[in-house]
């Protein structure tokens, strides 16, 4: 080995080599005799210096880029955020203010847990915004609603104002108070007779929770009735409920209606009846009428001693043939002491007919006695 060649050797092994001077480094030679190794005198191989910057810009390290955990997020106080800023123009739904708030809770809780906190400020400042959104929303809310209740306060006394004075019923002047024939022909063709108004009487048969709190089943003719179950024809009578309160089963009505159709109702004997139905406008409570203003008593006369013979006349008021039977009653001038009674009966008078008769009284009778009318009942023909 030649002198120059032990001192290379020498310094490889004991001297620190110093900094390359530039951005490679000199391989380290191969063992003597090895695969190979370079020929003598020829300059040693290099390779890129492992911290060096690549000649042609930022290139890889020799084990890759150092790796580390993403940057932590909180989407939570992110939505609260947004939700925040939409409240300010959705006030009036509150459902952006409401979960903004709550998403704004849950991500003020969540940034808590990183270091440094993630996310706090978007979360403050949503929890902030959606507040804001909800108060604003009510005072809208608010107002709105009271410029609406005025606006329609204002409208509706505007149009009570302009308006002209209300009815106070229903124009009683087109009912008509029909005759026995008219009825007796609503009676029997009430579809014919749709539309027509009529003043007629009604005793209230039934009215309970069969028929409802609208209507009623009763009698209903043409005359006021002085008994019960004097009005015969069978009629449905509807009328509005405030109309037919405080009317009861067994209330003579005196009735301003509308004939509307037509019902079938089941009979005593098993099969169908076709009745008016009558739409009340007006219902007045007249009772029975008294009908011992339909006879009159005459002077009584003595025809022996006891024995007097009162002379009675019987005035048919009503628009149809009647039956009248009477009990007259002799009685003592203060009505304490009753002497004896007498029976009146007359048939078939006519529509605004008179019938004379007498009454024999047989019993001792006092010549001061008084004689009343006691009871009266009429029957249709």
């Amino acid at each position: 080995m030649d002198e120059r060649e032990s001192e290379r050797t020498r310094d490889l092994r004991f001297t620190a080599p110093e900094p390359p001077a530039s951005d490679t480094l000199p391989l380290a030679p191969p063992s003597a005799g090895g695969a190979g190794a370079p020929p003598p005198g020829a300059p040693p191989s290099v390779v890129p210096h492992p911290y060096a910057p690549h000649p042609y810009g930022p290139g890889p390290t020799p084990y890759g880029a150092p790796g580390g955990p993403p940057a932590p997020t909180n989407s939570q106080a992110t939505a609260s955020l947004v939700l925040g800023i939409a409240s300010l123009f959705l006030g009036l739904l509150f459902v952006p203010s409401i979960l903004g708030v709550v998403l704004g809770i849950v991500g003020l809780a969540r940034s808590g847990r990183t270091s440094p906190p993630t996310g706090r400020g978007a979360a403050i400042t949503g929890i902030v915004l959606s507040v804001v959104g909800a108060v604003l929303g009510v005072v809208t809310a608010v107002t709105v609603s009271n410029l609406v209740s005025d606006t329609a306060r204002t409208i509706v006394e505007d149009a009570a104002s302009a308006a002209p004075e209300a009815s106070t019923g229903p124009d009683l002047d087109e009912f008509v108070a029909v005759d026995a024939a008219e009825w007796e022909s609503v009676v029997k063709h009430p579809g014919r007779a749709e539309g027509r108004a009529v003043v007629v009487y009604a005793e209230v048969a039934r009215f309970d929770g069969t028929t409802g709190d609208d209507r009623f089943l009763g009698g209903v003719g043409v005359d006021q009735p002085g008994s019960e179950r004097e009005l015969e024809d069978p009629a449905v009578v509807v009328g509005d409920v405030p109309l037919l309160d405080g009317v009861e089963t067994g209330d003579v009505l005196r009735i301003h209606a509308v004939v509307t159709g037509s019902l079938e109702l089941d009979t005593q004997l098993g099969g169908l009846s076709e009745v008016p139905v009558l739409t009340v406008a007006q219902v007045e409570d007249v009772g029975f009428v008294d009908l011992r203003e339909d006879l009159a008593v005459g002077t009584p006369e003595e025809v022996q001693p006891g024995w007097f013979s009162l002379p009675v006349t019987v005035t048919n008021t009503g628009s149809r043939p009647f039956t009248y039977s009477a009990t007259v009653t002799a009685e003592s001038k203060d009505g304490e002491e009753t002497y004896g009674k007498g029976t009146v009966y007359v048939e078939k008078i006519g529509a605004g007919k008179k019938e004379k008769t007498t009454v024999d009284f047989f019993d001792e009778v006092p010549v001061d006695a008084v004689f009343r009318v006691e009871s009266v009942e009429r029957y249709a023909e």
